[in-house]
């Protein structure tokens, strides 16, 4: 308890500091602060998704800081006849090319896995989060979106996706 609690700390301390500073790394943040960060946001991706690597479709979103999209909105699907489909391997693709951008993962997000409606959810997911007061988006990827106000948004369209 006592690490998540720095770690939240520390995920306070980067987000302040890149709200002001987007553009490369930051004076105020170090190497361990971004560690904590980030090992917190995986643990937050694993607690939402047990199991990470259950069969069936999730949705996904990712907080970043940094000079680029500081979130990414996606759709995995997981088949069960794929050993090599990997949740995880996925993921953390996606923060390998974050960081050659210098954007470091602060939040994640994942839902559990559902076998329909997934691409529907995901289609109305985005127009969600692209109608959240102040987001632009480029595809997946946001600006300036909340990451809390957008996993709301994102779980609030599955409830509209299944109605239809």
């Amino acid at each position: 308890m006592a690490d998540e609690l720095e770690a939240l700390a520390a995920r306070q301390r980067v987000t302040a500091a890149y709200a002001g500073h987007e553009w490369g790394s930051h004076p105020d943040v170090d190497l361990e602060d971004l560690r904590a960060v980030n090992r917190l946001a995986w643990a937050e991706l694993e607690r939402a998704g047990v199991p990470l690597d259950a069969p069936g479709g999730r949705l996904y979103l990712l907080g970043f800081v940094g000079p680029g999209p500081n979130l990414k909105l996606g759709l995995i699907t997981r088949k069960p006849s794929s050993p090599d489909n990997s949740v995880l391997k996925y993921l953390r693709n996606h923060e390998r090319r974050a960081n050659a951008y210098r954007c470091f993962l602060v939040r994640g997000w994942i839902s559990r896995p559902v076998k329909a409606m997934v691409r529907h959810w995901e289609e109305t997911a985005l127009n969600a989060v692209g109608a959240l007061y102040g987001a632009f988006r480029d595809g997946e990827y946001f600006y300036d979106v909340d990451f809390d106000a957008a996993v709301a948004a994102a779980q609030s369209a599955r409830k509209d996706s299944l109605a239809h």
